[in-house]
């Protein structure tokens, strides 16, 4: 068994967000970017535009009521500008998922390369699969109490 090891990293240098409202995928979207706190400045319009036009390309929800928007480019150039930030939706939003679930919970990936950036998603892949970690973000827990978990080695490895 081992923890997980991108995602503590990048969660450091992101947040964790409250009551984002929204009654559509691209409202949340928007309201997310709205508060983001990034490593590094960026340009927030731009981003929020590719982030919708990558959920044109396909829906982010990954299930459980997990969704993962993320840009095809990179923002940043150095991987210690990349981060993850974390959202919880003030209600349900219907995202198009596969298992007909509605997404209660964000994970916004900015990235500075392909390798890492696929790690990171399929990190939060193999996470949303997890039961305790869906009865855990149920509780809307804090950036602290999720780097704790994050960290935690006894989460089955694949």
């Amino acid at each position: 068994m081992e923890a997980f090891m991108t995602l503590p990293i990048l969660l450091e240098r992101g947040d964790v967000y409250f009551n984002i409202r929204g009654s559509n995928g691209p409202e949340a979207i928007k309201s997310l970017v709205r508060v983001l706190r990034p490593a590094r400045p960026l340009d927030k319009e731009a981003l929020f535009e590719s982030l919708v036009e990558r959920e044109e390309l396909g829906s982010t929800a990954i299930g459980s009521g997990f969704a993962i928007p993320h840009p095809r480019k990179f923002y940043y150039q150095d991987k210690e500008s990349a981060c993850l930030a974390i959202a919880y939706l003030d209600q349900p939003v219907e995202w198009s998922a596969l298992d007909g679930k509605p997404v209660t919970c964000l994970f916004l990936v900015l990235s500075a390369d392909t390798k890492d950036h696929l790690a990171t998603l399929s990190e939060l892949a193999r996470l949303a699969e997890l039961p305790e970690f869906s009865r855990f973000i149920a509780k809307k827990p804090s950036k602290q109490a999720l780097l704790e978990f994050l960290k935690n080695p006894l989460i089955p490895s694949p």
